[in-house]
């Protein structure tokens, strides 16, 4: 009797640990908006980047490119900075939520201190960038996943 009790027991708690751990959501992007980056060294050719931490990133390329792909059309549907005049491009930058990279959600970088902490120390945690650049009266859209050539994911009137 009490043998079944404890597989009983067993079961439900393997049970619980599947169903929480299928519960966890992929691709959790967590927003660095302090540690957004404007190069504003050429006046009519600025530069903005932001930097994304991705929770619990889709192993998959195919879909976590898809997803990254869909975030940075979602944040360009509200953000309107590359209909500035003087904007030339907006650069995403998205890391893995890791304990490392966890730092900046709450700090900025602190480059150029003794023991500064950049982002960019953890490239074991990069993965890709999404580059929007003017170009003749369009945009073109590039992605960089991880340390594969780029794909163009848009590129509209940029053949004039």
């Amino acid at each position: 009797m009490k043998y079944l009790q404890s597989i009983r027991i067993i079961a439900i708690i393997c049970f619980l640990l599947i169903a929480m751990s299928c519960d966890k959501k992929k691709n959790d992007f967590i927003p660095l908006e302090h540690m957004t980056f404007t190069n504003a060294y050429y006046k009519n050719a600025v530069k903005i980047s932001y930097y994304i931490l991705i929770d619990n990133p889709e192993p998959n390329e195919n879909m976590l490119k898809k997803d990254i792909i869909r975030y940075v059309e979602n944040r360009l549907k509200s953000n309107k900075s590359i209909t500035q005049p003087e904007i030339s491009s907006l650069n995403f930058v998205f890391y893995r939520k890791t304990d490392n990279t966890s730092y900046f959600i709450t700090n900025k970088e602190s480059a150029g201190e003794l023991l500064g902490e950049e982002i960019s120390h953890y490239q074991q945690d990069y993965i890709a960038n999404y580059l929007v650049s003017k170009c003749g009266r369009g945009k073109v859209e590039k992605i960089y996943l991880y340390n594969l050539p780029e794909e163009i994911v848009s590129d509209k009137n940029c053949a004039e």
